[in-house]
């Protein structure tokens, strides 16, 4: 039996990052809900798998130019909850970029493959701020040469 390793990172269409995730029991609190801060770790997931897939590594950023990103401002809005089993579609674009941060527009949605339809849960814009190791606002030219992070 063979294995496909080769789309855990998601998919990029039209300058639009899509990552799939699973809700599992640990994601959710005793009613079966996704508990609300869990949504930042589902967009934190698609964020750094959005990465791997631009082939930006954050390993290498930091060990070669002292570059590591962070959240710097998160600006959240459920909308509807998710529940236990459920499959989430986890969609990022860019809101706009700038010398040192990038901001994303990121959404979860309910997906479902019997109707083929979602319905969106969780809305979000993510600043993303390039320091140095002692906390100081760096350059991240090479990463905006990236046509995904170009302003339209």
């Amino acid at each position: 039996m063979e294995i496909n390793f080769q789309n855990l990172d998601g998919i990029i269409n039209n300058n639009v990052h899509h990552y799939v995730v699973k809700v599992f029991y640990e994601d959710t609190d005793a009613g079966q809900i996704v508990y609300h801060t869990n949504y930042l770790k589902y967009f934190e997931r698609a964020r750094t798998s959005l990465l791997n897939l631009l082939k930006i590594d954050q390993i290498n950023l930091k060990k070669n130019h002292d570059i590591i990103l962070v959240v710097r401002k998160a600006e959240i809005k459920w909308f509807k909850p998710a529940f236990l089993n459920d499959t989430l579609l986890i969609e990022t674009c860019l809101k706009y970029a700038k010398n040192s941060s990038i901001t994303i527009h990121q959404i979860a949605s309910r997906h479902s493959d019997m109707n083929k339809s979602k319905e969106l849960l969780v809305s979000g814009a993510i600043q993303i701020v390039a320091m140095s190791s002692s906390f100081k606002v760096k350059r991240i030219k090479k990463i905006l040469k990236n046509p995904f992070f170009q302003n339209n």
